[in-house]
């Protein structure tokens, strides 16, 4: 085997046992963040033996010595990249293959955090027509090309959260402002909306009583056979305002549910709750009658 094997074992995909005191020479990155939270970032790394057998190390565009390269190995043997990948950032400043053009992941690359409405409106705009172009370009052909889809989509996630923390933000003191609205007069609507109860348990059985009274009378003088009396107004209440009267509404009482049932079968309405019904049966492992267990997978 050459010092080169090792490398190029773990670039085609082998599992070859790795040590952790022990580099192997090869072009890697070495995968950090700068806080809790932020964007993955990835530092060129390179190990190359020297004339004398010692394995020399570079990290960026500085040459560390072989403690110090022995010391990340363990945060970067598990990501080799191509000779080609490592020079085009090492030494040309440009991206990794993985790196989607318009999604920066480190140094001057990387997009500062928007902070005006007009900022991330700009940021996403220009993601989302990029977007809108793959979407309906051509299917994903490599993992190159896969994690760029996957930084793009990240990206976009992440401008998504800062828009709806930008948005609470502006929306805070108006919102702030609507709740003491709100607290100065629920209150009062509260006890206003009294009215409610004076139409809903006392008007209404008063006109109810009325409205019986007179057609009595009538059906009174039928059965005498006295002329039908001339049209009267319904029984009303008030004379400040509008005047309450009886208002005549209808409503279903079902009295046999499965018929009920068959009759609105085929809405859309009925069958959007079904399926909703079968979905969080599914979720918990029942199969609902009628029905099979679909398991599909998503990109997470």
């Amino acid at each position: 085997m050459t010092e080169w094997d090792w490398w190029q074992a773990r670039l085609a995909g082998e599992l070859v046992p790795m040590h952790p005191d022990i580099p192997h020479a090869g072009f890697y990155r070495e995968q950090f963040k700068e806080h809790y939270g932020a964007r993955k970032t990835f530092m060129p790394v390179a190990y190359w033996p020297g004339d004398d057998g010692q394995l020399y190390c570079r990290i960026g565009d500085e040459d560390v010595s072989p403690e110090r390269g022995q010391a990340i190995w363990t945060r970067v043997g598990n990501h080799p990249v191509t000779e080609e990948a490592y020079r085009e950032v090492a030494e040309k400043g440009g991206l990794w293959p993985d790196e989607h053009e318009a999604v920066g992941m480190q140094g001057d690359n990387k997009p500062p955090e928007p902070e005006t409405f007009e900022e991330i409106r700009d940021a996403i705009e220009d993601l989302a027509r990029e977007a809108a172009e793959r979407i309906e370009g051509m299917p994903i052909v490599d993992q190159d090309e896969a994690n760029r889809i996957a930084n793009l989509a990240d990206r976009l996630a992440e401008l998504h959260k800062r828009a709806e923390e930008l948005k609470k933000a502006e929306r805070k003191p108006h919102t702030e402002a609507l709740e003491v609205i709100q607290k100065r007069w629920a209150p009062l609507l509260l006890l206003a909306e009294t009215y409610k109860n004076l139409k809903y348990k006392l008007l209404t059985p008063w006109l109810r009583k009325l409205d019986t009274a007179k057609k009595k009378e009538a059906e009174a003088a039928a059965a005498q056979g006295e002329p039908p009396p001339a049209e009267t107004p319904r029984p009303r209440a008030g004379t400040r305002g509008r005047a309450m009267t009886l208002k005549s509404t209808k409503r279903a009482e079902i009295t046999d549910y499965g018929m009920a049932l068959a009759f609105f079968a085929d809405s859309p309405d009925v069958r959007q709750v079904v399926q909703d019904l079968a979905n969080r049966a599914a979720r918990t492992g029942i199969t609902v009658p009628g029905t099979k267990i679909i398991e599909e997978q998503q990109a997470v």
